[in-house]
């Protein structure tokens, strides 16, 4: 999930790119996760709310990215 934080940041290597957008262009989820992902951060980044701290994001971020690599999300 840290290649989708970066994903989204534009701050990743062009051939994990390619993984994942490959992977969204067939997986639903994912990319709902990835839109939904997206438009929360623009909201939090616009009102300055809060920040999530890496120790809450990154537990989550390492086991949906583990499920993918896994191919048990698709």
């Amino acid at each position: 999930m840290a290649e989708i934080g970066n994903y989204l940041e534009g701050d990743v290597a062009e051939d994990v790119r390619h993984q994942l957008e490959h992977h969204l262009s067939h997986c639903q989820t994912c990319t709902v996760l990835v839109d939904s992902s997206r438009k929360t951060l623009k909201i939090v980044t616009d009102t300055g709310s809060f920040d999530l701290p890496e120790a809450t994001f990154k537990p989550i971020a390492e086991r949906i990215m583990a499920r993918i690599r896994s191919g048990e999300i698709k």
